[in-house]
């Protein structure tokens, strides 16, 4: 299994939209893949239809709800297959019901659509995704923290930064899927700060100044940044060659040498 977790890990960091995510991410995103293979949803149908329809529902599920392991996972796959049979009823029962010639009353294929419901509410109870679900609000509290928290350890930095104006949170962007990310280079963590841009300051090829005006801030943020430098980016809990590799996956983190031609022409000036 550990093998080939490796594997799915490897493929996955290769892929353009993950090549900034952190090894959490693509462990996580492995598991479920390598769970899902070992399903295979589609091998439970014949028809074409309910092949698509029942991939599309359990890549759903997926995308939007958080399995923690395979049982579940199982019981997910359960729950696709009560659905599409679910679906196949309620289309059988529309055709008979929606043919004005046709006298006969479906009443045993609606008994067996009154069944497939009872088990469809069921799994989704049991798998917690259920609106309806009979909890107290306690459960439901615990349940919400643990997905948070597993969302956060694999999305952190994502979605929102410190505001050095007003020393707010502030929204940077919602998580997109399929898209390519693009690194901005006037962050560092949650900071607002342009490593080169601050290595120009140091260097006295930069005033200040200048700095404060290229990246539109002042120059005490400037002050305090130079200050307070050996915290950013803030990754208190990264040590060592966890640090070392956080910063080799974001060459933009890393502490810039200024090319000679720019130092030089500053100097002849």
């Amino acid at each position: 299994m550990q093998g080939d977790l490796n594997k799915e890990m490897k493929r996955l960091s290769g892929l353009k939209q993950n090549k900034h995510k952190s090894d959490a991410f693509l462990e996580n995103e492995a598991r479920i893949n390598i769970w899902k293979r070992q399903i295979n949803i589609t091998d439970k149908f014949v028809n074409k239809v309910d092949k698509e329809f029942a991939k599309k529902l359990f890549d759903d599920y997926v995308e939007n709800y958080s399995f923690d392991n395979f049982s579940d996972l199982n019981t997910l796959a359960d729950l696709v297959f009560e659905e599409v049979l679910k679906d196949g009823l309620q289309r059988q029962i529309q055709k008979i019901t929606s043919d004005e010639s046709n006298n006969f009353f479906p009443e045993k294929t609606i008994k067996s659509l009154q069944e497939v419901e009872t088990r469809v509410l069921d799994l989704k109870q049991k798998l917690g995704i259920n609106k309806e679900e009979s909890q107290d609000d306690l459960t439901r509290l615990q349940k919400l923290e643990k997905k948070f928290k597993k969302h956060y350890l694999l999305n952190r930095n994502e979605y929102s930064m410190v505001c050095p104006s007003c020393n707010k949170m502030t929204l940077l962007r919602r998580r997109t899927k399929d898209f390519d990310v693009l690194i901005y280079p006037f962050f560092s963590g949650r900071f607002y700060y342009n490593r080169r841009g601050m290595e120009l300051v140091k260097s006295g090829v930069w005033t200040k100044e200048q700095y404060a005006w290229v990246f539109f801030t002042s120059v005490d943020y400037v002050n305090w940044c130079i200050e307070h430098e050996a915290e950013i980016p803030d990754l208190e809990e990264l040590e060592g060659e966890s640090f070392e590799e956080f910063i080799s996956k974001n060459p933009h983190l890393k502490k810039p040498k200024i090319p000679k031609n720019i130092k030089n022409e500053t100097e002849t000036k």
